[in-house]
């Protein structure tokens, strides 16, 4: 894929992201208002635990593994070979989908006792059936895996994103609609009824890609027999990763009510930049990546990751400087209304103290992994994941009784940071050509710089901007925040200017497409 190219898929991706974000902020400011920080809210968020370790590290593991296999076929044998191994690989998703989820509506009761041994019985009840409604959308996230990683591999990546914001209004409608009439249980059918929906709207979609569907089942596929053998280092590496969140749920179960929803919504906050950016430039490049791993080009490969997580750090890290200065603004202007008070703010403002020092780091170690999973090693992210959850949890129980959430929320980062770390060195010993650690570091070092100085800026004009117009409360705030984002805005990318950052003019290009496509629009208007 062309520079040029590069950037107009990334623009594309990043609009429906903001979109769809917008929706998600907009669901969970919902669920703040018409739940709380309460029990009820605790409940449906390890109730989604549930379902999401079971399931979601399947369907991640699933469309990271079958787009480099899937690409080796098409490259190697053509569409009708690489339809067949689709077709066999749809079939053996629904039917391990469905199993499982037997077995997980029989179990629900002890797992949820698993994840959540803090809660009495009554919340722990309510969770059992919440997760019991919430677990058969799984066999769907399951098909939507795979139906991702057909449009991907044929760089179609709106529609996949677009499909999100089905899932989102879904449980939007039933939180305000549905909430306060039905209950908590309310949501758990919309999340259901989300999931279904943003599956189903990818399938005319895939007329646009190379996939045919043939109907084959044919499990002796030598290419069926590559995903299985890849699939399970995948599984256990998403899974330690998912294993993060689940033991921060554990022991936040086991703090003043409402804890684990403080940490949600700063999770929610956190991941907010990441997922728009970082997703977005992860989506467009790993399909990449497989190719140039299909023909073996392990130089343009290494040469690629390199730029893209150089390209992220730019992009982030300035997201992470700003976070962290105005934490407790962006809070009560996204969550403070309802019955979510000044007391969950704090709460919450405190645990993303700690997690926005992880903004840019989750992105770039996803990135890291998905080089791997492009060379067909889904064993050596295994490892490391393995690794990064130890030293996760060992944090976790060393800092949850003085830091309480935010000592959760730190365990966290610093240990995304050392799986980071440990990919990059294991990744140049694998890629065989080396890897260009000094012009990465370059970046990092004068993005790093650029945002300290933006940083102290925001700090120093965000008390005087607030007390000349003294516009306090949630969203009259954000005239005050919008101000002093700008002037952060401005000062990063003079900094940029002044250190010669490469990556700013990929990003002001992207920028620029966009308000051309919107000048265009407006002018046929």
């Amino acid at each position: 894929m062309t520079r040029s190219a590069l950037a107009k898929a990334v623009g594309a991706v990043a609009f429906l992201t903001v979109v769809s974000k917008i929706l998600g902020f907009l669901r969970e400011a919902s669920l703040a208002a018409v739940f709380g920080a309460t029990s009820d809210t605790d409940a449906y968020l390890v109730a989604q635990t549930i379902p999401y370790l079971l399931f979601a590290t399947v369907s991640y593991a699933l469309t990271t593994t079958f787009i480099p296999v899937y690409s080796q076929i098409r490259e190697e044998q053509g569409n009708d070979a690489s339809s067949r191994f689709a077709s066999t690989v749809i079939w053996a998703v629904l039917s391990i989908g469905i199993v499982l989820v037997i077995f997980g509506e029989a179990l629900a009761g002890p797992l949820v006792r698993l994840v959540a041994p803090g809660f009495d019985a009554a919340i722990a009840e309510l969770t059992t059936y919440l997760s019991r409604i919430i677990l058969p959308m799984m066999i769907f996230q399951l098909l939507s895996g795979v139906l991702t990683g057909l449009l991907q591999a044929d760089d179609q990546f709106s529609i996949p994103t677009a499909a999100s914001l089905l899932q989102n209004v879904s449980i939007i409608i039933s939180i305000v609609v549905f909430g306060s009439r039905y209950g908590i249980a309310a949501v758990a059918v919309g999340t259901l009824v989300g999931a279904i929906l943003s599956t189903l709207v990818k399938i005319p979609g895939l007329r646009l890609t190379g996939f045919r569907w043939t109907g084959a089942f044919d499990l002796h596929n030598p290419g069926v027999r590559r995903v299985g053998i890849l699939i399970l280092p995948a599984i256990v590496g998403a899974g330690v990763g998912e294993l993060n969140t689940l033991v921060d749920r554990i022991l936040a179960s086991g703090l003043p009510e409402g804890s684990v929803s403080a940490l949600n919504y700063a999770n929610r906050l956190m991941q907010l930049a990441p997922s728009i950016i970082g997703t977005s430039l992860v989506t467009v490049v790993y399909p990449t990546l497989a190719r140039m791993a299909a023909r073996n080009d392990r130089k343009g490969l290494s040469k690629s990751l390199a730029d893209a997580l150089g390209l992220v750090h730019f992009m982030l890290i300035p997201i992470a400087v700003g976070v962290l200065v105005l934490r407790e603004p962006f809070v009560r202007i996204v969550f403070q209304r309802g019955v979510f008070d000044a007391a969950a703010t704090e709460e919450t403002a405190w645990a993303l103290l700690f997690l926005s020092f992880g903004i840019a780091v989750f992105t770039m170690r996803n990135l890291v992994n998905r080089a791997f999973f492009a060379l067909q090693d889904t064993t050596t992210p295994m490892v490391l994941g393995i690794v990064a959850v130890g030293v996760n949890i060992i944090l976790n129980l060393l800092l949850v009784g003085p830091l309480r959430q935010g000592g959760l929320a730190l365990a966290t980062t610093v240990s995304g940071f050392a799986g980071l770390i440990a990919g990059i060195f294991a990744f140049r010993r694998k890629s065989a050509v080396g890897f260009p650690a000094r012009r990465l570091l370059s970046t990092v070092i004068r993005t790093g710089l650029s945002s300290v100085v933006m940083g102290v800026v925001v700090w120093g004009a965000y008390p005087r901007i607030q007390s000349v117009l003294n516009w306090h409360g949630s969203f009259r705030e954000l005239v005050p925040v919008g101000i002093v984002v700008a002037l952060g805005a401005v000062v990063y990318v003079f900094m940029a200017w002044v250190l010669r950052v490469p990556e700013l003019k990929f990003v002001l290009d992207i920028v620029c497409r966009g308000f051309e496509r919107a000048r265009k629009r407006f002018v046929r208007l």
